[in-house]
């Protein structure tokens, strides 16, 4: 099930989502997404609208736990998996680099630099 973002409510957590998805939300023509299902969720999904299935996923995450252990992105991991996704990003508090798990590359980037290449990226868009 596919439907428009909606921000979480736990803290930095919450406080990390906002700031990247009010980066997405200055694009006026990018929808942003989240994936839910009865046992997991993405945060930031793209639709294509040539095929209408996810072309990309972001999961936005406030910690570094998960450069260090990405078997634990099980919603992140069956999503890819489901969606034929070969690759996804995760955002970190201060690390960055690629690991590959279940066949996914995965890309780790510190969230504000996500938050300031997507920024960035609009503005360059626009002009």
């Amino acid at each position: 099930m596919f439907a428009p973002l909606a921000a979480e409510s736990d803290g930095m957590g919450a406080i990390v989502e906002t700031a990247i998805f009010s980066q997405w939300m200055q694009r006026t023509s990018f929808i942003p997404y989240y994936a839910r299902w009865k046992n997991g969720e993405v945060d930031l999904v793209n639709i294509s609208r040539k095929t209408n299935r996810p072309d990309w996923a972001v999961e936005i995450k406030w910690s570094n736990r998960y450069f260090e252990a990405p078997n634990e992105l099980k919603s992140l991991s069956s999503f890819c998996e489901e969606n034929k996704l070969k690759q996804a990003l995760v955002t970190s508090i201060d690390k960055s680099g690629m690991k590959e798990f279940n066949n996914i590359q995965i890309q780790y980037l510190p969230a504000a630099v996500y938050a300031y290449n997507v920024g960035k990226n609009t503005l360059e868009s626009q002009i």
